[in-house]
């Protein structure tokens, strides 16, 4: 990991909490009050099953979080839902975020806890890549308009449309770059065209852009085309069985859609 002077603990009190409020206005530019987690929903998270975490740096100074709460299946299995994770952008890029989750990690194992699970949008590239990628999660489920229509400028208007990770804790971690022939690989959907879904080979490669961020700032309906691009092959290919398992980011950006 990337040497910086970065502490990672559980929140123990009162000015932790307002720190992590703090955060959310600072990191997503939070106006309602409604989108916030506030001090006493953090402390429930953090006192009665999930955790808490805050980063500091050498001064004192917070720089990121992760909350998560405890939860159970329909089968009656607990995990935690990972709420919230968050970096401030002077400390992006120097794994701040990864280690913020590994030792989230050890925190729900520690709890007999050994999975986790939470939302991510399935048009940010780098946090597809992060997710999938680096920790190994799996995704099969997307959900639409999750969080409606945010407070936040960096959704311009979009669907808060989520995918749901899925963190097996027991798994070990693959950091190995996996070399496919992703140029003979079947692709649901072409630069943004209409998804094909006549498909049955496996794996299977699902595009999103590069960076939907410049995207929604240049061209907002071209943004809001290729989400209803991706929306509509996912529920399709997730609802015949498929997984996705890897994520393929060069000068294009992939999903990998597996059969399981």
């Amino acid at each position: 990991m990337k040497d910086v002077d970065v502490q990672i603990r559980r929140a123990r009190g009162l000015e932790d909490y307002q720190a992590v409020v703090q955060l959310q206005k600072d990191v997503w530019h939070f106006t309602e009050v409604e989108d916030i987690a506030a001090v006493p929903i953090l402390m429930i998270a953090n006192r009665f099953g999930g955790a808490v975490l805050v980063a500091q740096d050498g001064s004192g100074r917070y720089v990121g979080f992760a909350m998560a709460n405890l939860g159970r299946t329909e089968e009656k299995k607990l995990f935690w839902w990972s709420h919230m994770t968050a970096v401030i952008e002077e400390y992006r890029g120097r794994d701040v975020g990864l280690r913020l989750k590994m030792q989230q990690r050890e925190e729900a194992l520690a709890s007999g806890v050994d999975e986790i699970h939470w939302t991510f949008d399935p048009m940010q590239a780098l946090n597809a890549h992060f997710n999938i990628r680096k920790l190994g999660v799996i995704v099969r489920e997307y959900e639409e308009n999750v969080y409606g229509f945010s407070s936040s400028p960096l959704h311009q208007d979009l669907r808060t449309d989520r995918f749901i990770a899925e963190w097996d804790l027991k798994k070990p971690r693959n950091t190995d770059v996996i070399l496919r022939d992703f140029d003979r690989m079947p692709r649901i959907n072409e630069m943004n065209g209409k998804p094909d879904f006549t498909l049955h080979e496996s794996p299977l490669l699902l595009e999103i852009p590069i960076d939907i961020t410049a995207l929604k700032q240049s061209d907002l309906g071209k943004a809001k085309a290729w989400q209803d691009s991706v929306r509509d092959a996912s529920l399709h290919y997730f609802n015949a069985g498929y997984v996705i398992t890897d994520f393929i980011l060069v000068d294009r950006a992939f999903y990998v859609l597996e059969r399981r």
